[in-house]
């Protein structure tokens, strides 16, 4: 984030090294991530912008489920008339006949399936549950489909949810 826009990693790196620097820090122990490619955008996992559907409401609770402390966040609410197009794609986790994580399913973004995309599978809160024992800190979103956009947003005009 860069004043009111909301900029893809590896822009950051361009216009605000410094910034750049503190996020990228959350990719330490998973470097692979930055050099993923994303075929359908024919781009890479830090060139675009990572959405949810999943409610910060929802999110919090879930995290709460598994005794998890949640710090309070700033969330802006992006209209789905913002990403949706030719630059968004949804990346989902399915799983094949031996229940081994698929990580490149991708599908065209399509709003009449928001329900599927909000959806938490009970996976992640049993991985909540499963970092809480081991003492270290869950990522938010395992297993949770990511609304991928290729793109910068202005959120000056957005409404911002604190949960």
């Amino acid at each position: 984030m860069s004043g009111t826009v909301l900029y893809p990693l590896n822009r950051l790196k361009e216009i605000e090294p410094e910034v750049y620097n503190l996020h990228v820090k959350k990719y330490e122990g998973r470097e692979k991530l930055l050099t993923t490619e994303i075929p359908p955008l024919k781009c890479l996992w830090n060139d675009v912008l990572h959405f949810t559907a999943v409610s910060p409401q929802e999110l919090k609770e879930n995290l709460e489920k598994a005794d998890l402390h949640y710090d309070p966040m700033a969330w802006f609410k992006v209209p789905i008339e913002m990403v949706v197009g030719d630059k968004s794609i949804v990346f989902t986790y399915r799983r094949d006949q031996n229940t081994i994580p698929n990580f490149k399913i991708y599908e065209k973004f399509n709003p009449s399936r928001m329900a599927v995309y909000r959806a938490v599978p009970t996976e992640t809160i049993e991985y909540y549950k499963e970092k809480k024992l081991e003492a270290t800190r869950p990522l938010l979103f395992h297993l949770v489909p990511h609304i991928l956009y290729k793109g910068i947003i202005d959120v000056k005009d957005l409404e911002i949810i604190t949960v």
